[in-house]
């Protein structure tokens, strides 16, 4: 996911989950309990789902950088 992003040119923001309290807490407010999860503005993709991630960037507002939400890498 993080290669798929950093190939598509727009910054994003790793969040760890596993080591960052604010992270794990905006996941489960989400309703979400897996891990890996990118956020695009408002747009949940779970997993790597290239197809998924990559409707999402081309919809971006480009209001925020996606924020790819991991666990242990």
């Amino acid at each position: 996911m993080k290669e798929f992003l950093s190939r598509s040119g727009r910054e994003f923001v790793v969040r760890n989950v596993d080591e960052d309290p604010e992270a794990f807490n905006e996941l489960v407010a989400l309703g979400l309990m897996t891990i890996p999860v990118t956020l695009i503005d408002d747009r949940v993709v779970r997993g790597y789902d290239e197809k998924k991630l990559r409707s999402a960037l081309d919809a971006s507002r480009g209001e925020s950088q996606p924020s790819a939400e991991v666990g242990r890498e």
